[in-house]
């Protein structure tokens, strides 16, 4: 099972029904009122219509190579099963650091606070790169596009596994790697990468801002979107989807627009919390395949 890390704590959102609202009454000057606008009208410029469509979710490699191997080791990734989604908008960047901390003031929420010792202070560190993943729980994340959706009227949800992936396979084609080419791409010159965080971008900010390398978030722009028009699906972090985790889920999931489990499955021991879906990377070893769970 993973574990509460940094790998753990990203999100994208989309515009459909399912978030709570989560915003207590506060009263704010024009001048806030304005930026709160402004704010709201940026966030909606930033969606990406989604095309729905049917495809096939899951480990799908045997089939794109009509035999062989899987892709993914995990047994979670499994059975390859049919999916239909209805035509939704979602949000082509990850939450920033800077978007989230306004959301926490305009809604009269304390600043995110994480304890000063071992790895909670590099997560500290982490809030200091305002462009980079917001690093939230799967509850902060519901808070916020619930509060969205309150201050908008627009149905402001996160995404369900679903569509996470029909996404990141740029509308489920078959895709390992959600790049703009479907491929990593670094110079070989200086070992920079052109679609993609190296070892050595993360060495190069780490000595900048004294973050652990290995776990160091860049720009949710810094490299180019996938062929439909979104950042960082393939790396830069680890991303919530609303579903609840069962591993074997898929066995048993509907084929139209499924929303996963409707109760919670799986508890975490180390947390004594239910597990979400997680989707998304933080590495170049990890395809668009792995990693399900918290």
């Amino acid at each position: 099972m993973m574990q509460n890390s940094l790998k753990c704590c990203l999100f994208l959102f989309l515009l459909s029904g399912g978030c709570d609202n989560a915003s207590q009454v506060v009263n704010r000057t024009p001048q806030e009122q304005e930026e709160l606008q402004q704010y709201l009208t940026r966030i909606k410029k930033d969606f990406v219509y989604i095309k729905g469509g049917t495809f096939w979710m899951g480990d799908f490699c045997k089939k794109m190579r009509n035999g062989g191997p899987y892709c993914s080791s995990e047994k979670d990734t499994k059975p390859l099963h049919e999916v239909e989604l209805t035509s939704y908008s979602i949000s082509k960047f990850k939450v920033t650091h800077e978007d989230y901390n306004f959301f926490l003031k305009m809604a009269g929420l304390p600043k995110q606070r994480f304890k000063k010792r071992n790895y909670n202070e590099t997560l500290a560190k982490m809030t200091y790169l305002k462009k980079s993943p917001a690093i939230v729980t799967w509850t902060e994340a519901d808070k916020y596009c619930g509060w969205l959706k309150k201050e908008s009227g627009v149905p402001f949800a996160l995404p369900t596994e679903a569509q996470w992936e029909y996404t990141a396979r740029s509308r489920g084609q078959y895709i390992l790697t959600a790049t703009d080419n479907g491929f990593w791409r670094e110079n070989e010159k200086d070992g920079r990468g052109e679609n993609y965080a190296t070892d050595e971008d993360r060495r190069l900010v780490s000595n900048s801002f004294g973050i652990n390398s290995i776990l160091i978030n860049f720009p949710v722009d810094k490299y180019p979107p996938n062929s439909i028009g979104l950042f960082g699906m393939a790396d830069n972090g680890y991303e919530w989807v609303r579903d609840w985790y069962d591993p074997e889920f898929y066995l048993i999931s509907p084929k139209k627009n499924p929303q996963g489990p409707d109760r919670p499955v799986v508890k975490d021991e180390s947390s004594n919390q239910y597990s979400k879906v997680l989707r998304g990377g933080d590495h170049p070893e990890r395809n668009v395949l792995d990693g399900r769970f918290l």
